[in-house]
Order: structure tokens, then C-alpha cells, then sequence
């Protein structure tokens, strides 16, 4: 919010120049792809991977409230993120899968900060849940024919981890193409605008459980097709 406070003070031109087209609100979607990388202690467990991102937006002057499901499948770097090890020091879990599920959900508020020409820049803010899910295995060892210990399963376990926190983007709106419309709700006129959307963000993520417990960022990108209906306003 600091930040759109600033460019609201170094661009009010920018802002001012719409205001013969400002809309009193609007409703879209949004939908694209992306790819996000951990930080801290979260990249001890976890990898990059690429993301999808979907969601609804609503829009009042230049406030955007925004709510995304983002949906991802990071691999381990830790074979055995529980630590649990048997009497002989030995791994007695080990993942099932090659990657987690990762399912997050972001409730955004924003403003935007910056109109020029068919460019907006809307700073971003609110709270991430997110799920991380995958498949454990008990192991014992076992000597095979040859005397070398193998790993056996000897069960198969579903597991998840949860965490509740913030996240923070940036929305950088281009303008693929805007036509009017009649009666999107049964009366009135509208517009309808199409955009590329680019959005860096960072979001925070914490799973106790995990021994040792880590936390960090997730930092990543994400390119996405935006379609907005907007009220004409008064």
C-alpha cells in the first residue's frame, strides 16, 4: 500500500488522464500459467516447479479484489522430510511420490496505481492458504538374494501439509482489445476488456510438522489472460 501511494504521488497525471472513462465497477476472470521457486528453509524440502492460476476479480474505481486457486506439483528435495529413522539410523520413511500436490487459494485486495494508454499497473495484497499432499511409505529393510539390505514398504500413508499466511503481486494489465456490450445483466452498458497480465509475487508458506520445521517465500511469476466486464460508470 505504501508503494501505491507513491506512484499515486509521482503519476497522478496518469491517474487523472481516465477519468472521463473511469467505470464505477466491474466483474471478469482470469486464468494463465506460471512458475514459482521456494526460498529459505522451504527450498531444503521442495523445488520449483510450474504453476496454473485461475480465479474471479471484481473492480470499484481503481480498487481490484481478486480471489485465485493456484495449482502446482514441486519435487523433493528431501527423500524423508519427517526425519523418522529406524534403530539403526536408517530411513523408515521414505516419499511415495516423485512430487507433492501443492493447491493454494489467495484473497487479494488492490489499487491501481497507474493508467497509460492501454497499460495498468495494480499493486496487490491479502492472505494464502495453501495445501501441500503427497503419498509416505514405511519402509523396513530386508536382505535380498545377493545379502544386500533393500528398502521394502510396508505401508502407504496420505499426508498433508497446511499453512495459512500472506501473499503480496503485482498486476501489470496490457490491453489486448476492449469493445462495448449491451445488457450484461439485463440492462445498462458495458465494456469488455481483454488483457495480458503479467504478475510477480511472493507468498509465504510455514509447515511445522516437518522435521525440521521449514518456512519461507514461494517467489514466481505468472502470465495470464484476463477478461474484465465493466460497468459504465456515472
Amino acid at each position: 500500500m505504501v508503494l501505491a501511494m507513491l506512484l499515486a504521488l509521482v503519476c497522478p497525471t496518469a491517474l487523472s488522464a481516465q477519468d472521463n472513462e473511469q467505470t464505477a465497477w466491474g466483474y471478469g476472470f482470469q486464468v494463465g500459467v506460471g512458475g514459482m521457486l521456494p526460498t529459505s528453509s522451504l527450498g531444503d524440502d521442495f523445488k520449483g516447479c510450474a504453476v496454473f492460476v485461475g480465479g474471479l476479480q471484481g473492480e470499484w474505481h481503481n480498487l481490484r479484489l481478486k480471489a485465485d486457486v493456484t495449482y502446482g506439483q514441486p519435487s523433493f528435495k528431501n527423500d524423508n522430510p519427517y526425519a523418522v529413522l529406524d534403530v539403526q539410523g536408517r530411513d523408515a520413511q521414505l516419499n511415495g511420490t516423485a512430487s507433492a500436490t501443492l493447491l493454494g487459494g489467495a484473497v487479494q485486495l488492490g489499487y491501481t496505481v497507474l493508467r497509460a494508454g492501454k497499460v495498468s499497473v495494480t499493486p496487490c495484497a491479502g492472505v494464502f492458504f495453501n495445501r501441500v499432499s503427497w503419498d509416505l511409505n514405511d519402509i523396513s529393510w530386508e536382505k535380498d538374494d545377493n545379502g544386500v539390505e533393500q528398502p521394502v514398504i510396508s505401508d502407504v500413508t496420505d499426508v498433508h501439509e497446511n499453512s495459512v499466511s500472506w501473499m503480496a503481486s503485482v498486476d501489470v494489465d496490457i490491453r489486448l482489445h476492449s469493445r462495448f456490450i449491451d445488457a450484461p445483466l439485463g440492462s445498462g452498458t458495458a465494456r469488455y476488456n481483454s488483457s495480458l497480465r503479467i504478475s510477480p509475487f511472493i507468498a509465504h508458506a510455514s509447515y511445522s510438522n516437518l522435521s525440521p520445521a521449514v518456512k519461507g517465500n514461494f517467489i514466481g511469476v505468472t502470465v495470464s489472460y484476463s477478461g474484465l466486464v465493466q460497468m459504465l460508470g456515472y
